[in-house]
């Protein structure tokens, strides 16, 4: 056997080795993978569209075959849930954001403004939260980092001066997604500002649901 005949039939050898080099380099690295896999999704899913998301997709923007992906993730479902989860906790920060905010109704229209904000800013996130499948929200909403807080929890809270905040915090909530999803979906039929119709519907809200503190009784001209 020549030098050159020993070099071709080394070749699949060479080309095992590299394959088990990668594998050892993957396994080594899975923590910035499993990273670098969210950000991929995150990227195609912004650029194109959810339906367009794809493990195949995925693999090839990192750079790994798609069974590697199923390493880190069960299904597309699951790097779903993952986003959805990424995407709600920033959701949560841009509320916290208002924590310094004393004042309760001026907390609650900051965080009102930054709740619609968010859903204008990341359409597409929010959509796959909140309007693409209940699995998603639930995930979301139940994922460990979150401590069971959501932007319902944090509306309740600061409407905790009135005597029913959940349903209070409830039918605000339901009033701020509708003017997020009508604003992605149907904006054209919108002829008022985003921020008029947040503020006109915490008009219309917050007369029913603060309790007014008692007038004081001035004192008489006589000071009796």
């Amino acid at each position: 056997m020549n030098a050159f005949q020993f070099c071709i039939d080394l070749g699949p050898v060479i080309r095992k080795m590299r394959e088990m080099a990668g594998s050892k380099q993957h396994l080594s690295n899975q923590p910035l993978l499993r990273i670098q896999i969210l950000d991929a999704a995150r990227e195609i899913v912004v650029r194109e569209g959810f339906d367009a998301l794809s493990m195949r997709k995925i693999a090839e923007v990192v750079g790994y075959s798609p069974a590697s992906l199923y390493l880190h993730f069960a299904s597309r479902d699951a790097i779903a849930h993952a986003l959805c989860a990424e995407g709600h906790a920033q959701l949560l920060e841009s509320l916290h954001a208002h924590d310094g905010v004393v004042e309760p109704v001026e907390r609650l229209r900051a965080m009102a403004h930054a709740y619609v904000t968010f859903g204008q800013t990341h359409p597409t996130v929010y959509r796959l939260i909140f309007m693409q499948n209940p699995a998603y929200t639930d995930a979301a909403f139940n994922d460990v980092a979150s401590a069971g807080e959501t932007a319902l929890s944090m509306l309740t809270r600061t409407l905790a001066l009135v005597r029913h905040p959940a349903a209070r915090a409830e039918t605000l909530w339901a009033a701020l997604h509708g003017i997020v999803s009508l604003s992605l979906t149907a904006s054209t039929a919108f002829t008022t500002p985003t921020a008029t119709l947040i503020d006109e519907t915490l008009d219309l809200f917050l007369p029913t649901v603060i309790k007014k503190k008692p007038a004081r009784r001035r004192p008489s001209a006589r000071g009796g």
